[in-house]
């Protein structure tokens, strides 16, 4: 994410965010948990790994030339996330 996209939104770098998007079908989509990096990125912008994040993306969400998902053109919304961390136990190898 952009900077100060992260300081509007009260992010520091490797918070835990939720990101959001609503389909063309009206449906919602959330993945959770992921963290907030901070990039050289235009400002109302954000990056994301795929196919991690294709559910993000929905059935009515395609381009009316080729037919194809708009995966790489998704409106979101990046929150703070809401879900707790797994806190688990280490344990060590052997």
């Amino acid at each position: 994410m952009n900077s100060d996209d992260m300081r509007d939104r009260s992010l520091a770098e490797f918070d835990l965010v939720d990101v959001t998007s609503i389909s063309k079908d009206g449906t919602r989509r959330t993945v959770h948990g992921y963290r907030a990096v901070q990039y050289e990125i235009a400002p109302g912008c954000a990056a994301g790994y795929m196919p991690e994040l294709n559910v993000l993306c929905g059935v009515a969400d395609f381009s009316s030339q080729s037919g194809q998902p708009v995966t790489k053109h998704l409106v979101v919304d990046v929150t703070r996330s809401g879900r707790p961390t797994y806190r688990g136990r280490r344990t060590r190898p052997g």
